[in-house]
């Protein structure tokens, strides 16, 4: 897999060129959201049309999709663990909420081989821009609990389930060769960014950070 060769296809630096530089001084009005967006859109179509479908990909996918999994497992333990101890509290006598996001690191991995300013401005509006709408919510979709609802009424009372792995056999490979990675295993989150949102393999694959948000929303008395 010749990575380079890949961002220097025409279309690519050009999508690319355009996203930085409407990026660099974005506004964020409608029409920039909307032109940025566009871009982003097509960037990814382009990509996923540039697709390599080798042994190489196939092992950086493979990890990439393993220390995502870990990354979400630890956020879904943190959610977990706090609604549990919100529920024993003798202190408040209210309605509470645990919210649980999980991101893609927010800086540019070190690890990818194109280190160009311009691959950063990318990377900056496909992860903070908010030209995404279904980004906002994180990599999958958010964990939310309270004693209302807790994390059995909230469809994650497992973590195989919110990772859409059940089954032994479940892949979320959609869009993806399918010969080549019927074995794979790929969990929900990695299909919701690749197959929902604008990011490419050759996006995730050097993706080695995570960010974890996990809120608590009150509605009642802390008794002291």
């Amino acid at each position: 897999m010749d990575i380079k060769k890949v961002f220097e296809d025409p279309r690519i630096k050009m999508l690319e060129e355009e996203i930085a530089r409407w990026n660099d001084h974005c506004r964020y009005t409608d029409e920039e959201n909307h032109v940025v967006s566009h871009l982003l859109e097509q960037r990814s179509c382009v990509l996923h049309q540039l697709n390599v479908y080798d042994d190489e990909m196939k092992e950086l996918l493979n990890e990439f999709n393993n220390r995502l999994r870990k990354a979400c497992t630890v956020l879904y333990n943190r959610v977990i663990t706090t609604y549990e101890e919100y529920l024993k509290r003798d202190d408040y006598l209210g309605e509470f909420e645990v919210e649980g996001k999980i991101y893609l690191g927010f800086e540019y991995p070190k690890q990818h081989p194109i280190q160009t300013d311009t691959a950063k401005q990318v990377w900056d509006a496909l992860t903070q821009g908010g030209f995404d709408d279904s980004y906002n919510e994180g990599c999958s979709w958010p964990l939310s609990c309270s004693k209302e609802y807790p994390p059995a009424h909230g469809g994650f009372e497992t973590l195989e389930k919110w990772l859409g792995i059940e089954n032994e056999n479940d892949n979320w490979n959609e869009g993806l060769d399918r010969d080549w990675s019927k074995d794979m295993h790929l969990i929900q989150s990695f299909h919701n960014l690749y197959a929902h949102m604008n990011f490419s393999l050759y996006d995730l694959i050097y993706v080695h950070d995570f960010n974890i948000e996990v809120n608590i929303h009150l509605d009642g008395n802390l008794n002291f």
